[in-house]
């Protein structure tokens, strides 16, 4: 943490306390003795609970265009293209037709 007054690295908790969702630290600078206060919230993970395993984010054109790939495209560009990792790609290009098919009948 820096010290909001001088920006040195030099700096040391003093103090924490807890409030439930957040933390308030309260901190010294070893360099120009000024105390500032910092507070942490907490992420809810039920608020935010992520994508469920196994779930897959490409729908079947992408996975088709990936498969052809006919403009001749590394993994990474086309992560890049469709914003997924390099991992969901890879699974794009094994996906097989019973996937999909199973997929569709959910």
């Amino acid at each position: 943490m820096k010290c909001p007054k001088c920006n040195s690295k030099e700096t040391r908790v003093s103090c924490t306390e807890d409030h439930g969702d957040f933390t308030k630290r309260y901190c010294r600078c070893l360099n120009c003795k000024a105390t500032f206060r910092t507070t942490e919230k907490y992420l809810n993970t039920i608020q935010n609970p992520g994508k469920v395993k196994g779930s897959f984010v490409l729908n079947p054109y992408q996975c088709k265009m990936i498969k052809k790939n006919k403009y001749m495209l590394d993994r990474n560009e086309w992560a890049a293209i469709y914003d997924v990792s390099k991992t969901t790609v890879i699974k794009a290009e094994k996906r097989t037709d019973s996937e999909k098919n199973k997929e569709n009948l959910k």
